[in-house]
């Protein structure tokens, strides 16, 4: 997203700043009106980039300064947490960043079952997060999950789940990541920057898209979380 902003916008306070910046201390001297210069700025006429209207200035300045001073619109459940537990302290520390889009989490998870078998998967942190905050129907507790009351359960509406019982494999595309088919293990494409993101520890030419952390948890046992910084 940031190679489609203009982030020198920012350098300029008003719109009459911005202007300024293209006029020459020659054009004085030959025109002598600055607000003739000026609207030959506007007109393309003293430098050869896009000058922008005042409309346009505005609205893309707003959004470059948007874009780097994200605003958090959901609740931080991570405020919750204040046990020790590893996995938690981890999505605690990760729960920002994937509000904000800087970062796009999976996680990876098994979890035991009453019957004795496990059911795994790859969950998308963000969107489990914001479908929490809308409260959507069967959405994840994480208030509770926080507190150390409820653990994450993979489900078939995952990225990826797996019923060991049943044998059963499920894949989906969500908001943030497309299933791939097809090449070395199980690998998804982030929708934003469309980068593959494996999820294995076996070398692959795009590995170097993901941070892939293993977490030893008193609660899960252990907690893969696969960390994608968006570009």
């Amino acid at each position: 997203m940031a190679a489609n902003l203009n982030l020198r916008l920012l350098n300029y306070k008003s719109y009459d700043d911005y202007l300024n910046s293209f006029i020459k201390t020659e054009d004085y001297r030959y025109i002598g009106s600055i607000a003739i210069i000026k609207n030959l700025v506007k007109l393309g006429y003293r430098c050869s980039d896009k000058v922008y209207e005042e409309s346009e200035f505005n609205y893309l300045r707003n959004k470059v300064h948007d874009y780097l001073n994200p605003k958090i619109t959901s609740v931080l459940y991570g405020k919750y947490f204040n046990g020790t537990d590893n996995a938690l302290k981890a999505l605690m520390e990760r729960e920002e960043y994937n509000l904000t889009g800087i970062l796009s989490t999976i996680i990876f998870v098994q979890i035991r079952q009453r019957n004795g078998f496990d059911i795994a998967g790859y969950i998308d942190y963000e969107q489990r997060l914001r479908e929490s905050s809308l409260h959507k129907p069967d959405c994840t507790n994480w208030k509770s999950v926080f507190e150390g009351k409820k653990l994450i359960k993979p489900k078939k509406s995952d990225l990826s789940y797996y019923d060991w019982h049943k044998g059963r494999i499920y894949h989906n595309s969500t908001d943030n990541f497309q299933t791939v088919s097809g090449g070395v293990g199980l690998t998804f494409m982030h929708k934003a920057d469309h980068k593959h993101i494996p999820v294995t520890d076996k070398p692959s030419k795009y590995s170097m898209n993901v941070n892939r952390v293993l977490i030893p948890s008193d609660l899960y046992g252990n907690m893969i979380l696969y960390d994608h910084f968006v570009r």
